[in-house]
């Protein structure tokens, strides 16, 4: 009886025909329990690069000046990530128990930690992006993927 495997799994078995000497970078994980997982996830969220480089070029900001440097994102994806980002310890809000509300935003060493991992990826889009465009044309598939396929969009 043949079996059928997806045309990623060929491709994946043609570039790394000797499985058992090159671990791939998730084998080593549960998809449960896996640090590079976590880490792919929380940097690959639409406005997370952008709030940690705000946050790195100036910090503290406060919730006002960001919404004012990032006029495209909506108050809840807005207040959504930075919670998330201060829950994993990227971010520190600070709030000063004033009225009217003052709280501010700063970026902690571990946020800072993220910069050069994110520069190094604006630096490969750039440096590819024209080869992920021209293979998306030759797939006949045009039009903007779903964020489940791994969007990637030009600048």
């Amino acid at each position: 009886m043949a079996t059928t495997i997806s045309a990623h799994e060929h491709a994946r078995r043609r570039a790394f025909p000797h499985r058992g000497e090159r671990p791939d970078i998730v084998d080593d994980c549960p998809p449960d329990d896996c640090p590079a997982r976590w880490v792919l996830e929380i940097l690959t969220t639409k406005w997370t690069p952008v709030l940690l480089h705000l946050l790195q070029c100036q910090s503290p900001m406060r919730y006002g000046e960001l919404r004012r440097a990032m006029p495209d994102v909506s108050k809840k994806v807005l207040t959504e990530t930075l919670r998330g980002l201060e829950r994993d310890g990227l971010l520190l809000r600070v709030d000063h128990g004033e009225k009217p509300l003052r709280v501010d935003y700063y970026i902690t060493e571990l946020g800072a930690s993220l910069i050069p991992i994110v520069r190094s990826l604006r630096v490969w889009a750039e440096e590819n992006i024209a080869e992920v465009l021209a293979h998306r044309t030759l797939s006949g598939r045009t039009d903007p993927p779903t964020a489940r396929e791994g969007a990637v969009t030009p600048a």
